[in-house]
């Protein structure tokens, strides 16, 4: 399970996301895996108007892989369905990596933005 202080920073990114701080974004995550471009392109491609989503949808964050990196830090793989205008909780996923390099500080990776969950 993802501690609330990665849940708090998929919370971040979901916001940028809706507002289309694309830019911000990216400098966030580094742009270690999507550029602001690659993330602006994956929306728009989808048709769909991004939402915030309703608080408890943070609850259907699913970690789909924890490993160990570098220094004993802990990195989570997680998804997220988004939800949109068009549709409420749709079927295109927020795909993330998030990695707790100091106790209670969190970098995130968005590792991708498309349909459906994975595996």
């Amino acid at each position: 399970m993802l501690p609330e202080e990665g849940v708090n920073a998929v919370r971040v990114v979901v916001g940028l996301l809706v507002r289309g701080d694309y830019e911000e974004l990216e400098t966030l995550t580094e742009g270690r895996r999507l550029s602001a471009s690659e993330m602006a392109g994956a929306v728009a491609a989808s048709g769909l108007d991004l939402i915030s989503p309703p608080e408890d949808a943070f609850a259907d964050l699913e970690v789909t892989g924890i490993e160990q990196v570098s220094g004993g830090e802990r990195a989570f793989r997680a998804a997220l369905p988004l939800w949109t205008a068009q549709e409420g909780r749709s079927a295109l996923v927020l795909r993330l990596t998030l990695a707790e390099v100091m106790d209670g500080v969190w970098t995130v990776e968005v590792d991708g933005i498309g349909e459906t969950l994975p595996g």
